[in-house]
């Protein structure tokens, strides 16, 4: 009887609503909040000519090495050893440039780069459906071709953590966590030979908040500092990060697997007491009952992405084109109707022309109301056509 219980309380557990999961992870595979499956998906578009690199092992084990690159570390806390910032400094003199999204960077890389932080411990309720009702503060950039008219409100608890020191002489101010009172937020580090880029709010980077087109459009414009540079993109140092020293400790730390090894267990000893009882009375031999097998359907939802129109899709794909240009040509450029056709002709080695016939088509584009889907592959190749064809 107890383990007929057993078996239908791990039953039920299994297929009660399961709570929205607050916690943080920036994973790249993990789609609750705040893991970062949304963000790692479309770096391929914020890097559009650049290979992008996984790694799960410390700095000290080794990084995927090319001549010149982008570390992206996102995390609720950052602090790595003496070693391990000697490393990372190296990597600077060789060009490669930083990114670390931490709302707690601490040991000796801060003092490395002479920086203190004010941390924070974000409230959230682990009841709750959404942060809508939570109060917000405005966030916003310093580079006038970046920010928004308005801010981006986001929830304060989330955006608590800011820069209270920096060495002046060499960091320059990116952005605010809240432009009231003017806390730091978002900061570019000059280094002999490249830049490390800090911001404090790594929440903004989460899923949450890049699955709605109002929002995605500030993690983007914040990596959109860094070169067009190979990516490496860091799995170690991350939080909750298992290290599996058995395979027992790998299938405990998978719901669906530990779900069915207790199933697997129960079903062991109910075998032995229906086998014992057998063996200990004197009765007539009987097959064996037949073990049925419980097949359990692993349902995994792809999370919704492009959720916006086809207008959407484009704006979204002339921001890009936009920071490519500003990031790799280096021409500024405010909105397509003030492009400097002439200048972009020159620096990229495409004729006039064609530069004019792009923003010719995305000017009509986007003064529509709505797209059809075959003037949005049209306006698509084109700007394709403009990465493959640019000299830089």
């Amino acid at each position: 009887m107890l383990i007929v219980i057993t078996l239908v309380g791990v039953i039920y557990s299994m297929y009660q609503p399961k709570p929205i999961d607050w916690s943080e992870g920036y994973s790249n595979s993990e789609k609750k909040p705040f893991g970062a499956y949304i963000l790692f998906d479309l770096l391929d578009d914020a890097f559009p000519e650049s290979e992008i690199a996984v790694t799960n092992e410390s700095i000290f084990e080794g990084i995927p090495e090319y001549d010149i690159q982008n570390s992206i570390f996102i995390s609720p806390s950052f602090s790595i050893d003496d070693f391990e910032t000697d490393i990372l400094i190296d990597y600077l003199s060789y060009g490669d440039v930083l990114f670390i999204a931490s709302r707690e960077i601490s040991g000796p890389l801060a003092d490395t780069l002479g920086i203190r932080m004010m941390p924070s411990a974000p409230q959230i309720n682990t009841t709750a459906n959404s942060l809508d009702s939570l109060i917000s503060s405005g966030v916003n950039f310093t580079n006038a071709h970046i920010r928004k008219e308005d801010d981006w409100l986001f929830p304060s608890t989330l955006t608590g953590a800011y820069f209270l020191e920096f060495d002046t002489t060499r960091t320059e101010i990116l952005g605010y966590s809240d432009t009231e009172k003017k806390e730091v937020n978002f900061i570019r580090i000059k280094t002999d030979s490249s830049y490390v880029y800090l911001h404090s709010n790594p929440m903004l980077f989460g899923n949450y908040y890049l699955r709605d087109p109002d929002y995605y459009q500030y993690a983007f414009s914040a990596l959109s500092y860094l070169p067009d540079y190979p990516v490496v993109w860091d799995e170690y140092y991350k939080p909750g990060r298992i290290s599996i020293s058995s395979p027992m400790q790998y299938v405990v730390s998978k719901p669906n697997l530990k779900y069915a090894w207790i199933l697997t267990l129960c079903g062991i000893i109910l075998y032995l007491v229906i086998n014992s009882k057998r063996v200990q009375k004197v009765i007539p031999e009987i097959k064996p009952i037949r073990n049925t097998s419980i097949k359990f359907t692993e349902t995994i939802a792809n999370m919704y992405l492009n959720n916006g129109t086809h207008k959407d899709i484009l704006e979204k794909k002339v921001t890009f084109l936009f920071d490519y240009i500003r990031t790799n040509l280096h021409i500024q450029i405010a909105d397509a109707d003030n492009a400097d056709h002439e200048t972009i002709a020159a620096r990229s080695g495409i004729p006039e022309s064609e530069i004019q016939n792009l923003f010719t088509a995305i000017r009509t584009m986007l003064a529509k109301t709505e797209i059809s889907n075959s003037e949005l592959v049209q306006i698509n190749q084109k700007i394709d056509n403009f990465y493959k064809q640019s000299q830089r």
